[in-house]
């Protein structure tokens, strides 16, 4: 079977994203049964650069298994509830979730996520409209003074559809992400930066954003090694008014890289499981201060990650 959890570790914009329940992740041959129910916790810490970032999430919830079947592609099948805390040294993030996968190759997420910014670092930094100077050099100068950063927060709304496949040792998986974000910014402003998407976003409107992985996945002994392509993209969606008010600028952005996952043990559904070091490796295609105009196009987006599960049940 593969192991979804694995590599699904980043959100569909493969940067600080939130951990999949699935429930099919396991490196043996022979899949064990699956249990009805699961109170399941699931925790990443993760370190990126290019944005810079480092967060830890916590995610705990119940899974009950919709149906009992044997093919492949409709054995994995769950409905979750549950919530989610993300941390990091500028935010904090809190959310109720609830995930449903009717077969083993669709999985559909809502959440409503609250976020606060604790008003360091560069957050929460907010222009008039989308037009602004959004590099890491600008907004570092621009910490302190009339345009500088200030505390804040808002929620935070998601819609993620998930298609996945495998044929022998290969993985195909496409994450959507479709999020809408309803913040209350200061001096009238509309647009702030947000980190995890590495973009500017509407005050109130949407952002999609995509990843597309190729995985080829090989057992050692008791680990499972995960070695595959990420394509990713970022679109924020502004509204016409919204453009109007500056220039009309581009601020979608895409990568290419590779990503690798190790899996030290799956031990099936105990208290400590499915140990996993996570690497993600990519280059900006296009972005409009990664490419040579802030930062070289040469550096490369990086994530280091350690995930782990837990069944408490």
């Amino acid at each position: 079977m593969v192991n979804w959890r694995v590599i699904g570790l980043a959100l569909a914009t493969g940067a600080l994203g939130v951990l999949p329940i699935s429930v099919c992740a396991q490196a043996t041959s022979a899949p064990r049964p699956i249990p009805n129910q699961r109170l399941v916790a699931n925790n990443l810490t993760l370190f990126r650069w290019n944005p810079i970032g480092l967060e830890n999430q916590l995610r705990l919830g119940f899974a009950q298994k919709l149906y009992d079947h044997d093919h492949k592609a409709l054995r994995d099948n769950f409905a979750w509830f549950g919530t989610y805390v993300r941390l990091n040294p500028a935010s904090a993030r809190a959310a109720a979730m609830v995930e449903v996968q009717p077969a083993s190759v669709i999985n559909l997420r809502f959440s409503a996520e609250y976020l606060y910014f604790f008003g360091n670092f560069t957050f929460i930094q907010s222009r008039a409209d989308p037009s602004g100077d959004w590099s890491d050099t600008t907004m570092k100068a621009n910490k302190q003074g009339a345009l500088g950063n200030y505390a804040g927060g808002g929620l935070h709304y998601t819609f993620e559809p998930l298609l996945q496949a495998k044929v022998g040792p290969i993985a195909v998986r496409n994450r959507t992400l479709f999020g809408w974000f309803d913040l209350d910014l200061q001096r009238g402003d509309r647009v702030f930066y947000e980190a995890t998407v590495d973009t500017a976003v509407p005050a109130r409107g949407l952002v999609i954003a995509n990843d597309f992985d190729v995985i080829y996945q090989r057992p050692m002994d008791e680990a499972l090694l995960s070695l595959g392509v990420r394509v990713s993209s970022v679109a924020p969606q502004y509204a016409a008014d919204l453009a109007a008010t500056g220039a009309k600028v581009d601020n979608s952005h895409h990568r290419v890289g590779l990503l690798a996952a190790y899996t030290l043990y799956d031990d099936g559904y105990t208290r400590f499981n499915k140990p996993t070091v996570l690497l993600i490796t990519s280059w900006y295609l296009q972005h409009r201060f990664r490419t040579g105009q802030d930062v070289s196009r040469a550096v490369p987006y990086f994530v280091l990650g350690f995930a782990w599960q837990s069944d408490l049940l």
